[in-house]
């Protein structure tokens, strides 16, 4: 009986409820953006927004990058056209769908590893598959709540290079091979390093087994042609954009801010596993070598952090549980070839479902890392939502919304769902003037946006502009006194942790309809102003 078949049927399920399943509350649709975690996620979002509402990705959204028009889109876009193909396709919610591909990609890439491994023996690959259960983790679900999208994308491309250089003798691999490298650069270029070094040191394995002939170096030539004309235009961005904003300098980078780590440490008693996977791996290596060197290769990659690689290092640590999967398999498989060979079958099997169930946390093994659960709202909620909604379809495209004090809205790309131009008060000063007991109609005030690439525009046909550089300081990063006044919109929560920051933007808003606003929202969580004496005394200074 072939049990191959339903086998990898259930860990597709497994990996489907563990993921997206529990997070989303067990519904495929939403009222709002379900399980976003963090501001990165809302800045993916408003990205596959703008693609669906402009029908292409000439440009950046006008309201990601602090109103200007003429900025290109300089983000790698696959993660957001495969959202919005999705939501065309489907109906469903953009918000939905692409988060949702997030998670099938994912999944995704731990089956491109396991035919990887699969030809080269197929009960080591069945062995190997339970680890990818980490990816979910609480060391790697953060990329997913926490918006490292396109990594995670990239990632499945670069696995899908892994599989093409292993099949490098089949006929026309080079055409897939070249798709691939490209749709790599178009999801997240910091992979690409990864494959072009991975590339290289295959083709020295190649070289030393005397493998490396004309058929070879015309196969990656042709490879190379291809995914340049996929990419050429990204990377003429990537380089005279993010390169310059973001030049590579060594240095040592050993936390990710405030993000979770993964460490080899975390594996705890499955390293075990991993240990003996690796001596038995490098042993066979030449039987073995595309899978020993894939993980060999991502372990390296994961701790270039000490090299200058910094976040782009802690990124390939999220799927180190795909990439290190062939090692854990071939342990357990060596301690199970001294089951008898007619149990052997279903030892394997017994034993793969035994981990799957460990791993999934069904049943406990002490000191193993093992599945978190996440089944959260996130950030947003109905309220919010519906406030975001309304700014985005009600208000003047050109319209410049002030956002007052939120307890979300510190993840500033959230203000992004507004689809217009916005500012918010800086929460430290906000609080300054309650505890001064003071109203003020200059406030220090944040203009965020994403300026990480720098905001390209096309100067000439072949010349990029930054606006980030050709602007002062303050033009850039907006921290600096402003004049609220000159907003047509005032955004105002009613409810917070802490009632009375609430309460003082309620103070705020009462004043500004003494002085003829116009409430023309109001729900549970927030209201919104319209500013009927733009650029005049909006509001009354004074203390209370």
């Amino acid at each position: 009986m072939n049990l191959e078949k339903p086998y990898l049927l259930i860990v597709f399920g497994v990996l489907l409820f563990l993921g997206v399943a529990n997070l989303w509350d067990h519904r495929i649709q939403h009222e709002f953006p379900y399980g976003y975690f963090a501001s990165d996620t809302f800045q993916q979002i408003t990205r596959s927004e703008g693609i669906k509402d402009a029908g292409n990705y000439r440009f950046e959204p006008f309201y990601i990058v602090k109103g200007y028009q003429d900025v290109i889109g300089y983000y790698p876009p696959v993660i957001h056209h495969l959202g919005a193909i999705l939501h065309f396709s489907t109906g469903t919610p953009i918000y939905d769908t692409t988060y949702f591909m997030i998670f099938f990609n994912a999944i995704l890439a731990a089956f491109v590893m396991y035919i990887i491994i699969r030809s080269y023996n197929k009960q080591i690959a069945i062995l190997s598959l339970p680890l990818s259960i980490l990816i979910f983790s609480d060391k790697s679900y953060i990329g997913f709540i926490w918006g490292s999208w396109a990594s995670i994308t990239g990632q499945l491309f670069l696995i899908c290079i892994f599989w093409a250089m292993r099949r490098i003798d089949l006929a026309k691999i080079e055409i897939l091979l070249g798709i691939f490298i490209g749709a790599l650069a178009l999801s997240h270029t910091s992979e690409l390093v990864y494959a072009a070094g991975f590339i290289f040191i295959y083709s020295v394995l190649l070289l030393i087994y005397k493998k490396f002939g004309l058929k070879f170096i015309k196969k990656m030539l042709i490879a190379g042609v291809i995914s340049t004309v996929i990419a050429i235009y990204s990377l003429y961005i990537f380089v005279n954009s993010f390169a310059i904003i973001n030049p590579y300098e060594f240095s040592v980078s050993k936390d990710w801010g405030n993000t979770p780590i993964f460490f080899l440490s975390d594996f705890s008693l499955l390293l075990i596993f991993l240990g003996i996977g690796v001596i038995v791996g490098l042993a066979k290596f030449k039987k073995m070598d595309i899978p020993v060197v894939i993980g060999l290769f991502m372990i390296g990659v994961g701790y270039t952090n000490y090299i200058g690689f910094g976040i782009r290092a802690f990124q390939p640590r999220l799927m180190w549980p795909v990439y290190l999967s062939f090692f854990f398999g071939l342990g357990l498989y060596t301690l199970i070839k001294f089951v008898p060979s007619k149990l052997r079958t279903i030892s394997i099997f017994s034993l793969s479902i035994l981990f799957i169930l460990a791993l999934s946390n069904v049943i406990t093994i002490p000191n193993i890392l093992t599945y978190n659960k996440i089944s959260s709202p996130g950030l947003m909620d109905p309220w919010h939502w519906e406030a975001f909604q309304w700014l985005s379809q009600n208000t003047p495209i050109e319209s410049k919304l002030y956002f007052f004090y939120g307890d979300v809205y510190n993840q500033d790309a959230i203000l992004r769902s507004s689809k217009r131009v916005h500012a918010q008060v800086i929460p430290d000063d906000f609080i300054a003037l309650l505890q001064n007991r003071t109203i003020k109609r200059n406030i220090n005030t944040e203009v965020p946006g994403d300026h990480g690439a720098g905001m390209p525009y096309m100067k000439s046909p072949f010349k990029i502009g930054l606006h980030m550089l050709e602007k002062e300081y303050s033009l850039r990063f907006g921290d600096y006194n402003y004049d609220v006044c000159t907003y047509d919109y005032h955004i105002f929560d009613k409810v917070s942790r802490q009632p009375v920051l609430a309460q003082y933007n309620i103070l705020i808003a009462n004043e500004m309809i003494k002085k003829d606003a116009q409430i023309v929202f109001d729900n549970e969580a927030v209201v919104i102003l319209k500013n009927n004496r733009l650029g005049a005394d909006c509001i009354e200074e004074t203390s209370f």
